[in-house]
């Protein structure tokens, strides 16, 4: 077969890669350009309008007085925030295209522009205005469902002509394959031809004992040919160093006397006599193996092994590559004593951070308590004004140290608080009407929406889930004034995810800090860090309790104009009461507060006139001791102090002492 006709083929098997490897592509590219077509945005942008218009409809007729109408400018906003995306985007350019939907589109922004001079207007004119409003709405309903409706015929088209043109592409695709498919397999038929004529030669000139010998020499791992006698027939270069011995020394002796170490000889020699009677190989033929061998000098070291079996007419001959080990063991035992002292240092920062907490909490334990007996005596006003910035900077350290040491817990995967039923509804609920003293205080309209189906029972975690709602919550109440805060939760579909979304109108945050709100100790200069004080902890923590509760978390936001944090939780719905444990392997870490261990007897010290007992304080702090022992003694019970459990144990009487 000449030379040419081998350059031919090749050129044409190239060309038709080639032309496949494109149209590949520009499938791939047209496929990833329907995937990733804007047709929910359109869907749901249209949709939405028409949504808002329902509700500033509903608005401005549930609108009695002067505070219903800032429900009407919000729902206004948001209506015309949505006719603006459908007037603006580029999304919606084939729909304002086409000229029925321009004149539609004309006649609801001069609508839209009417319904704004009564909108910016003063409470009194929006009040009278309120019917004609109405009026102006009802004549805009038809219109926006009618470009609803223009939109979704125009996706259709366009959709249609796209995957006309794939279908298109990837017929020529199959004709470019199915040619390919025909020239490979002439190729293969000359290719098997060429193998045959390579093979008689082979036979003839014995190459394959050339190239074994090319490859012993020039490879920098040693190599031995030992024969089925276990004698070693040809080292290279490279051997006589690994091992000492020069290739005279080596050639026709023991390869087991000579490498082999002696605790490994006996398994050596009975894998032999196995493999050579038929048995199943355990070295020969099984990729790289490490074990040991010796050196001239005794020296015992690690190798990387494998030997190849090669059979001929007349003998057996295995091939053994040997690679020297030692300096990658020695890396691989630093790099394991590096992460163990690596370990052991996160097991003594976080030792550390609990010994901390404790030695922090205790001392501010009494500072805290000897201001709550202070605050029992008689004092000025100036003294009571001190005293309560004492108590706040010690509430509020001892929330620091809190931070501090719930962050080490989570990175630490302690405490597992147990899958059960309960209502979320109920849950978000009872924390937005905790929170509404706080929204009144800051001026902020504080609200909930709930959409959760037909039960708000779900499977999950509540303490966990309340902690990330109360921080998300509050860090939104911190930040805006004179506005709103709304909480929507929202089952998605059918499925198992809740979505639960913490919009406000406040400080709002900078493009380039989005990146980095979750992370430790963050806190932003430009807004937060003038308006608020913390460890930059918060969100932290709020990240990593969502993640352990398998969801994920993200914000939106706008310097100025606010900020939306969403969150996504696999929360499924229940219908069945009670709680209902999961087993612990299937559980995620999440810091919950430890539950409190059950009281032997129920037993009231707040008032002595009835109850007064004898107690026993076990506290190994002596300032807590007497702060304690001084509480109770001015509740009128006897104390009796011990420093230590073994002390309160023989203290402790059988006839009342506590």
């Amino acid at each position: 077969m000449s030379r040419s006709v081998l350059i031919t083929v090749g050129l044409v098997l190239a060309l038709l890669a080639v032309q496949s490897v494109r149209l590949g592509r520009e499938v791939l590219v047209r496929l990833e350009v329907l995937s990733t077509a804007a047709t929910d945005s359109l869907q749901w942008t249209l949709s939405q309008a028409e949504i808002e218009q329902l509700k500033l409809e509903n608005a401005v007729l549930s609108a009695r007085n002067a505070q219903d109408l800032s429900q009407v400018r919000r729902e206004f906003d948001i209506l015309y925030s949505r006719v603006a995306i459908i007037r603006e985007s580029q999304t919606f350019k084939s729909v304002r295209e086409a000229p029925e939907n321009a004149q539609i589109l004309q006649r609801v922004m001069a609508r839209i522009d009417t319904l704004i001079t009564y909108i910016d207007g003063p409470d009194e004119a929006l009040l009278f205005g309120l019917p004609q409003v109405s009026e102006i709405l009802r004549a805009n309903r038809d219109d926006l469902r009618v470009l609803a409706l223009a939109g979704l015929v125009e996706h259709a088209r366009t959709t249609e002509e796209k995957r006309l043109s794939l279908f298109a592409i990837l017929s020529r695709l199959a004709w470019v394959v199915l040619a390919l498919c025909v020239a490979l397999g002439l190729t293969a038929l000359m290719m098997g031809r060429l193998y045959q004529r390579g093979k008689r030669l082979a036979e003839r000139t014995r190459f394959a004992v050339a190239r074994m010998r090319a490859m012993i020499t020039s490879s920098l791992d040693a190599i031995l040919v030992v024969g089925d006698d276990g004698r070693i027939q040809e080292v290279n270069g490279a051997a006589e160093t690994i091992f000492g011995y020069s290739k005279g020394e080596a050639t026709g002796a023991d390869m087991a006397e000579l490498i082999i170490p002696d605790h490994l000889r006996d398994a050596h020699e009975q894998g032999m006599q196995a493999y050579l009677a038929g048995g199943t190989p355990k070295v020969v033929g099984q990729g790289r193996v490490q074990l040991q061998a010796k050196r001239k000098s005794g020296e015992i070291f690690p190798v990387e092994l494998s030997i190849t079996a090669s059979q001929s007419a007349e003998e057996t001959v295995f091939v053994s590559y040997l690679r020297d080990i030692s300096d990658r063991i020695a890396a691989e035992e630093e790099l394991t004593r590096t992460r163990d002292e690596a370990l052991a240092g996160e097991r003594a920062k976080a030792d550390l951070l609990t010994v901390m907490s404790h030695e922090m909490r205790t001392p501010l334990t009494g500072v805290l308590g000897a201001v709550e007996l202070l605050d029992g005596t008689a004092l000025s006003p100036d003294q009571r004004d001190y005293l309560s910035a004492i108590r706040t900077s010690g509430d509020r350290l001892m929330a620091h140290v809190n931070d501090v040491l719930q962050l080490s817990h989570l990175e630490t995967g302690v405490d597992y608080e147990h899958q059960r039923i309960f209502n979320l509804s109920d849950l978000v609920q009872e924390l937005i009407d905790t929170h509404q003293s706080t929204a009144r205080r800051g001026r902020n309209d504080l609200s909930l929406h709930c959409s959760l189906g037909a039960s708000g029972d779900v499977l999950g975690r509540p303490v966990a889930l309340k902690k990330v709602l109360v921080n998300l919550v509050e860090n939104a109440l911190q930040f805006t004034t004179d506005g709103a805060v709304s909480v929507d939760v929202q089952r998605l579909g059918q499925g198992d995810t809740v979505e639960i979304s913490i919009a406000d109108t406040g400080a709002g945050i900078a493009e380039r800090d989005l990146d980095r709100i979750f992370e430790d100790f963050i806190r932003l200069d430009a807004s937060y860090a003038r308006s608020s004080e913390g460890t930059g902890l918060g969100l932290a923590i709020t990240r990593r309790i969502v993640v352990a509760l398998g969801g994920d978390i993200s914000c939106e936001s706008e310097l100025g104009e606010g900020s939306l944090f969403t969150i996504s939780l696999p929360l499924p719905a229940s219908h069945a009461g009670g709680a209902v444990d999961a087993a612990p392997a299937e559980l995620a870490p999440v810091l919950t507060a430890p539950p409190a261990p059950a009281p032997q007897q129920s037993l009231d010290i707040s008032r002595s006139e009835d109850t007064p007992v004898r107690i026993l304080v076990v506290e190994d702090n002596e300032i807590n001791r007497l702060l304690v022992e001084r509480m109770l003694t001015n509740l009128g019970h006897q104390v009796v102090l011990a420093p230590g459990g073994a002390e309160g144990s023989r203290l402790r009487a059988p006839n009342g002492l506590i």
